[in-house]
């Protein structure tokens, strides 16, 4: 299923307001080089507006971006070596904390609506509880995992026991489903949309009642220690596909459009209006986030994932975000 925006004037971006995040420039040949990676799902949105009107470049940035199915995928090409600064979502990010030395320089979004339970069509499937002895397709390993099993599971009076887990990327479980080889999926926008949209399942469930799901921007730490002012100027780009992605909706639904096509994904209308609208992209640490990061730790440590809590003062580092938003270099 494919569609064409309307045909309206899309909205001109304020120059003050990328000017603003993209300040401070510097020669890109004085600005070591960089590898940013994103996962080509909602959580990558940002990644992908950044990508295609070329941002980190405008911000002085020297930076090749790679792109995978997931965030465990761009955590495990970050403690390789691959990845310089990645996006991730919270239980990769944890990991990747505890065993290797990754540092949360930002966020991306926090996205509790962005994830979803969804049931085939004609299953007989109505809520969570009817998944008991079901065959669920999940990304293992994931953050939608994570919570999928942790959380979720349990408030419906069920274990990980009593259901089926098949583990496949989230960008296979629309083919999963159709397929018959999966009932459900725990899955990551825009493919809750897609499958709902396209007749295909329902969703029975988001994940916003139980769960933040903040979505971040890691960096390996020697890499901030040895290249400040390149993670700095990375980040100036960052906060330029943020501004954009809040003052031209229509443009960035463009975009991500286009870039779900090139990924060989039919998208309409329909489903980039409704997966963008479920985007709470910020840019900050909230709050609660650090509390949040030690409770997923703690659950982590119980089922031996990880030895040892974090060393939060450490990883949780707002020093090279502040720098960037104040366009000092």
């Amino acid at each position: 299923m494919t569609f064409t925006l309307p045909r309206r004037r899309f909205l001109t971006l304020g120059g003050g307001l990328l000017a603003a995040a993209a300040g401070g420039r510097r020669t890109r040949a004085d600005i070591p080089s960089l590898t940013f990676g994103y996962q080509t799902t909602s959580w990558g949105t940002i990644g992908m507006l950044v990508e295609a009107e070329g941002l980190f470049k405008k911000a002085g940035g020297n930076v090749t971006i790679l792109k995978f199915d997931g965030g465990k995928t761009t955590r495990n090409a970050m403690i390789s070596g691959r990845v310089d600064v990645g996006v991730l979502g919270s239980t990769p990010f944890v990991v990747g904390a505890a065993k290797g030395d990754l540092v949360a320089i930002g966020m991306s979004m926090y996205a509790g609506k962005t994830d979803s339970v969804v049931v085939a069509k004609n299953k007989s499937m109505k809520t969570v509880a009817d998944l008991k002895g079901r065959k669920v397709a999940s990304q293992i390993g994931s953050t939608t995992d994570h919570v999928f099993q942790e959380k979720i599971l349990p408030k419906f009076g069920l274990s990980k026991k009593d259901i089926q887990v098949v583990n496949i990327p989230h960008q296979n479980h629309i083919a999963a489903m159709v397929a018959g080889s999966v009932d459900a999926f725990a899955g990551v926008e825009p493919f809750p949309s897609i499958a709902e949209v396209d007749g295909i399942g329902d969703v029975v469930i988001d994940y916003s009642a139980f769960d933040i799901l903040p979505v971040i921007l890691a960096a390996n730490r020697p890499v901030v220690e040895q290249k400040r002012d390149a993670v700095v100027a990375l980040l100036r780009g960052w906060l330029a596909g943020v501004a954009l992605f809040k003052s031209d909706p229509e443009k960035s639904a463009q975009i991500v459009q286009a870039f779900f096509q090139k990924q060989g994904f039919e998208v309409n209308a329909a489903v980039v209006k409704r997966m963008l609208s479920k985007l709470d992209v910020e840019t900050t640490f909230k709050p609660g986030l650090r509390g949040y990061l030690e409770d997923e730790a703690n659950t982590l440590i119980k089922n031996k994932a990880i030895a040892s809590m974090p060393d939060w003062d450490k990883i949780l580092d707002p020093g090279l975000l502040q720098q960037a938003m104040k366009g000092n270099g």
